[in-house]
């Protein structure tokens, strides 16, 4: 959303896909979840100069920080780190989209990322749109110029509420949903501890998959019926579903096969397998939960209010 104030303000929300992970690349629907965090940009006019000077921070800690012409996208101050580079790359595709390089000249840029970016939530799509905005351009459009994965983390940026996401070709079909479910309070995120890269994992499933249209419908349904599920029993006899499809197709054991044969509970992988957040199903007190996972090394479990936008 756009802030109206003196100066500008853009914020966008980050992701998580809770259903059709990979698949969504091949068309099937999917059940993507906006979250609390976001990241938003601040956008301040400069008293002289045609630089652009960017600064970002993560959590109030410093990030990068750098200026660049412009005209000839040269780096006049900061480290060319891979950071720095991507984001320069974002900036010109959006010029390019624009025609012109003008609307960088005598700005000064501060973006604020609301998340540990180790948590895989989004700290690309929520800057690509945040930019986006900036820029008045199609947030899709810049995105499919500098990534190849399927928008639905830039359908997240600008939705305040779960939504069922389809990519035909190159367009997206959007469909918020009002996905509260009444068992919310049975629901958590755990962090599993590394950040998994999500465009690498992309291109290994392209290369190698085997994906059948019979595939694409199951999960197309199992997304439809997650957003509807009326108990936890429903709930997590759809999680086994999707995840024992995802584990024939990928080659992979499951996460709970992998590591939580224990838990009493189901648990969900989210987007790239082997990473970032899984979802996990509760049946015991919320201490109980927070000491299970903390014996295995794993300090963050998120209250599902906590963690998505409904």
């Amino acid at each position: 959303m756009k802030v109206e104030t003196s100066v500008e303000q853009y914020r966008s929300n980050g992701k998580l896909l809770l259903s059709g992970e990979y698949l969504v690349l091949h068309g099937a629907w999917s059940l993507a979840l906006p979250t609390v965090y976001g990241q938003s940009l601040k956008i301040r006019e400069m008293a002289q100069g045609d630089t652009l000077h960017w600064k970002a921070m993560i959590m109030d800690a410093p990030w990068l920080e750098f200026e660049i012409n412009p005209d000839n996208w040269e780096m006049i101050h900061g480290l060319a780190g891979d950071e720095a580079l991507g984001l320069i790359r974002v900036l010109r595709a959006a010029s390019e989209i624009r025609g012109d390089q003008d609307w960088l000249k005598g700005k000064e840029a501060q973006a604020l990322v609301e998340f540990d970016i180790g948590w895989g939530l989004g700290s690309s799509s929520t800057l690509i749109s945040n930019i986006a905005w900036w820029a008045g351009i199609d947030p899709f459009l810049l995105f499919r110029s500098v990534s190849s994965g399927s928008g639905y983390d830039i359908a997240c940026a600008r939705s305040d509420k779960p939504l069922l996401y389809r990519r035909e070709g190159t367009d997206p079909t959007i469909h918020p949903v009002d996905f509260n479910p009444p068992f919310h309070e049975q629901l958590a995120f755990v962090y599993l501890g590394k950040k998994q890269d999500s465009s690498s994992s992309v291109r290994n499933f392209l290369n190698k998959a085997m994906v059948r249209e019979k595939d694409i419908s199951t999960i197309s349904a199992i997304s439809e019926k997650f957003s509807r599920a009326e108990n936890i029993d429903e709930f997590e006899a759809l999680i086994g579903e999707h995840e024992q499809l995802l584990s024939t197709i990928l080659g992979l054991p499951t996460v709970k096969e992998g590591i939580f044969k224990d838990y009493p509970g189901e648990v969900k992988s989210l987007g790239a397998w082997g990473g970032d957040f899984v979802l996990i199903t509760m049946h015991q007190a919320w201490q109980s939960v927070e000491t299970y996972f903390s014996a295995r090394g794993m300090e963050t479990v998120i209250p599902y209010r906590k963690m998505v936008k409904t």
